[in-house]
């Protein structure tokens, strides 16, 4: 089988080119080529059996070599290669013909599967390409918003699946929120285990890590109420397992719809900092609450000013746990006063702080900040707002005077296996402990939690990679512990206000 790749990145073009040799002694590369224009002469000139491809590319990019290529009906079978940020392509791939398409970085499996099937299925093609018709791969496409539940889609899902435009789907949201790079892999077997109790029930989990967000689809669903019902009370069984997760759910019909109904479950999972992690929120039950009017604790506000002006630091973090339990004692507050309250409650310690140490945020901090309170959907995710403001006001609150041994092993710990994704649980298993002591213990001595602490860490590491190394941002990404390049650059961006190319850019 003759093949030919289109890559602008050497280390990746020459990867691919050992990866095919390793896979097959049948598979010969023919010509590489480094941008889109190079590759259509290259394909026109070699009548290649199969082209890997790249899609962003200098001077012709990917997809515009392809569209050239069918208009001049010399289309070859092609695997694209992309970033999930890339995935907005996918739709046009569809329409193209491409058969196989692959995220980055590639693994030899992964192409040593897309190869076999496309010398499997020489001489065919289905309306849909095997790899972008994997119903996984459609759920996430209709998730984003990039997919059309067209004709020719819509034949292909009934076809294939025996999905129409009438079928039920309820759809499960978890979102993570920051623990999704420490806790995916462990949740999603828990909801898979929560699933499997319905037999005959046809579903999927996607993986969403630009949302921080495991998605079940449930579809051909007979009895949405007792799916609901069995589902919290599975929720409850789990509730361990599924610390830190919130949870929501929708009933939906028809793939055009998989999306908006996501989206609007989304918008009202913020309910989840009222009820805690062991709460399924419903749509449209959850439209009914009727919260209680949230009075602003003033009192505490004044408290932690004077605190802060007497630089009385167990002071201030007295009157700040105090606020929190004020607005996560039970109480039915409607979660986005409580993020109003929020907001004035740290301006109002930023204009204190000004005033007494003569500093201020960053702008890019400041928007930061907006943007997590806006975006909060735990009230975990609402503590770690506040641990990471007034942490900049203690500098010192990473001394290590007073901490004692059993953090001390987990500091070290997290620094020996940052790269390896270990987690509070591992952590606590090796020093025979409980997680909840450990977790307990390290936010009393550090002054933040666990997850902030590693998450700091691996951003550190990755600051001094970006500007003291040449490496591609995937490639420091996977240096620090995180498998998505785009996942990591949320949370890089979420640290340090910036994305890791300015950041780049801005030091050096």
């Amino acid at each position: 089988m003759k093949i030919i790749i289109v890559e602008d990145e050497i280390r990746i073009r020459e990867g691919i080119c050992n990866l095919v040799e390793r896979i097959n002694d049948n598979y010969k590369v023919v010509a590489v080529a480094s941008n889109g224009r190079e590759g259509y002469r290259l394909i026109c000139e070699h009548s290649p059996d199969v082209v890997i491809s790249d899609i962003l590319m200098p001077e012709m990019n990917g997809i515009e070599m392809l569209e050239k290529l069918k208009s001049e009906g010399k289309m070859p079978d092609t695997i694209l290669m992309s970033a999930y940020s890339e995935f907005s392509y996918a739709q046009t791939a569809i329409r193209l013909g491409v058969r196989e398409y692959l995220t980055k970085p590639v693994t030899i499996d992964e192409l040593t599967n897309a190869l076999s099937r496309l010398e499997s299925e020489s001489g065919t093609k289905d309306l849909v390409p095997e790899s972008l018709s994997s119903l996984n791969t459609i759920i996430f496409a209709a998730l984003n918003g990039i997919v059309d539940a067209d004709c020719d889609m819509n034949t292909f899902l009934y076809k294939k699946y025996g999905i129409n435009e009438n079928t039920k789907f309820t759809i499960m949201t978890a979102y993570l929120g920051y623990y999704y790079d420490e806790n995916a892999v462990k949740v999603k077997k828990t909801i898979e285990q929560m699933v499997s109790m319905y037999e005959e029930q046809k579903s999927i989990i996607v993986e969403m890590p630009n949302d921080m967000t495991l998605v079940t689809v449930l579809y051909d669903t007979d009895n949405q109420e007792f799916i609901e019902r069995s589902m919290q009370d599975n929720i409850r069984k789990n509730s361990v397992s599924l610390q830190r997760v919130c949870l929501g759910m929708i009933a939906t019909e028809g793939i055009r719809n998989i999306r908006s109904s996501y989206r609007l479950i989304n918008s009202y999972l913020h309910w989840n900092m009222i009820f805690g992690y062991d709460v399924l929120i419903i749509f449209p039950q959850v439209t009914k609450i009727f919260a209680e009017k949230s009075v602003y604790p003033s009192e505490i506000e004044n408290k932690m000013i004077a605190a802060l002006y007497a630089k009385d630091k167990a002071g201030v973090l007295r009157e700040v746990k105090r606020f929190e339990d004020y607005y996560f004692c039970g109480r039915l507050f409607n979660p986005i006063e409580v993020k109003e309250a929020y907001s004035r409650f740290i301006w109002a310690a930023r204009e204190t702080g000004k005033d007494v140490s003569d500093t201020d945020l960053t702008e890019a901090v400041q928007k930061n900040l907006i943007e997590r309170i806006d975006n909060a959907k735990s009230s975990r995710e609402m503590k770690d707002i506040l641990d990471m403001v007034f942490g900049e006001m203690f500098k010192d609150k990473n001394n290590e005077d007073g901490i004692g041994l059993t953090v001390k092993k987990t500091i070290k710990m997290i620094h020996d296996f940052y790269k390896d994704g270990i987690t509070l649980d591992e952590i606590a298993g090796r020093l025979n402990i409980t997680p909840e002591y450990l977790s307990a213990q390290f936010q009393k001595e550090m002054g933040l939690n666990f997850s902030s602490y590693i998450r700091n860490y691996r951003i550190g590491k990755a600051k001094r990679l970006l500007v003291e190394s040449n490496m591609k941002v995937y490639e420091v990404a996977k240096q620090v512990g995180y498998q998505d390049s785009k996942y990591f650059s949320r949370v890089f961006r979420q640290v340090t206000g910036q994305k890791p190319d300015d950041y780049r850019k801005a030091k050096r």
